[in-house]
């Protein structure tokens, strides 16, 4: 089997996506792979799915899973489409979400570490700054709460911790406000996740909420 075709299957890559080379550079402890959009095919607009000419390209990188301890990008020049109702529009990858710099594999990897670890752990594994990895935790929550099914809140508890914003910055503090609901059991399920002032979360959560 060749390199390309090797990451094609790993990466799960299907048309009209495609691993069009692998660069490897020993020296930087670095793999590249190369993927392209089959210019034949027609791209879709990200928001409506219609299919439409493609407009321009992004380049864009992404860092994966690492291959035998070295670290993987992933680069291609992302169509971008120009939709009569939405304008223009980079299309999708399957491989990571539109405002990440990393691969889903990748993403799912950190959130397994940071439920073992801090931030500041994980991003010094991960040789990463402490922003990024705050980022994949916080898109993992919005997730989370995407994915929740709606229940009647009967019970309702609030959780407020501060932690540091970045490593060796003691004095930036972030404030995290958590709205929980209490289930059978006293097991609580997040309802709500806010930065802020407590009073003002609750003020906000009070005029928003549908009671």
């Amino acid at each position: 089997m060749q390199d390309k075709e090797l990451y094609q299957n790993v990466l799960g890559i299907k048309t009209p996506w495609m691993v069009s080379d692998v660069i490897l550079e020993i020296s930087k402890k670095t793999v590249t792979i190369r993927v392209e959009y089959d210019k034949t095919q027609p791209c879709q607009c990200p928001d409506c799915g219609k299919k439409t000419k493609r407009y321009d390209h992004n380049k864009r990188r992404w860092r994966h899973l690492d291959t035998c301890q070295m670290q993987t990008i992933i680069e291609c020049d992302v169509p971008r489409v120009k939709c009569k109702e939405h304008g223009v529009k980079q299309i999708s990858v399957p491989w990571a979400e539109s405002k990440s710099h990393f691969t889903a594999m990748f993403e799912a990897l950190v959130i397994n570490w940071l439920k073992e670890a801090s931030i500041s752990a994980v991003a010094d594994l991960c040789g990463l700054s402490w922003d990024r990895v705050a980022g994949i935790q916080e898109r993992a929550v919005e997730r989370g709460l995407q994915r929740r099914k709606a229940k009647p809140l009967k019970n309702i508890s609030f959780d407020e911790t501060s932690y540091q914003k970045r490593h060796g910055q003691s004095k930036k503090w972030r404030l995290n406000f958590g709205i929980f609901h209490i289930e059978v059991a006293q097991k609580k399920r997040g309802f709500d996740y806010c930065h802020g002032p407590a009073g003002a979360v609750l003020c906000q959560f009070k005029e928003s909420f549908v009671w």
